[in-house]
């Protein structure tokens, strides 16, 4: 019995030291490729908190996700957990840090940090945003579609939103990320 005692105790060893907590000081987010903004503060003028089923089509692979998101005047925090509940990663940005908990990576998804730049894209004023954005890309706007375009005026992200609800903020229902090849299907969990 020892054996096997010796050989669970060395395993979860070994996993748990693959979990990794690394505070980053940089607060930028990749938009291309080739191209590096800073994210901008995440002050919203009411609290946002919201649980969502995001089903990725990303590297030819699909996989889903659930996403726990708490959003505040100060920060927000992005929970990702697969679909039988265990926590993949936790991510929170203040505005000044970005502290990343990654508990198993998954290839077929986009990094925690790129979940969190989509979310936030998808959510904060338009107005916070248009500052941090690299000069002559525009991000447009109406009730049920926002856009980010390049200087080339090529559509790099597309996200779509339900209908508008009474909620200030509006619910985002699919994001095409087309600098990096991705898509995510969102839906609402209650």
């Amino acid at each position: 019995m020892k054996p096997y005692l010796y050989l669970f105790i060395s395993f979860l060893a070994i996993f748990l030291s693959t979990c990794s907590n690394k505070p980053t000081q940089t607060t930028e987010a990749w938009l291309t490729k080739e191209t590096k903004i800073n994210l901008p503060s995440p002050h919203l003028e009411k609290p946002y908190h919201d649980k969502q089923l995001l089903a990725f089509n990303y590297n030819d692979q699909q996989k889903s996700l659930i996403t726990l998101i708490d959003a505040d005047t100060d920060a927000i925090t992005v929970t990702g957990l697969s679909t039988l509940g265990i926590r993949l990663f936790n991510i929170e940005y203040s505005g000044n840090t970005i502290i990343t908990e990654q508990n198993t990576v998954i290839k077929e998804i986009p990094s925690a940090e790129q979940i969190l730049s989509d979310i936030m894209l998808s959510i904060l004023p338009i107005e916070s945003w248009r500052v941090n954005l690299p000069k002559s890309w525009q991000l447009v706007d109406n009730n049920l579609n926002r856009q980010l375009i390049n200087d080339k005026g090529e559509i790099i992200i597309d996200i779509r939103y339900q209908q508008p609800s009474s909620q200030k903020i509006r619910r985002p229902t699919n994001i095409k990320h087309n600098g990096f090849n991705y898509q995510i299907a969102i839906e609402g969990i209650e």
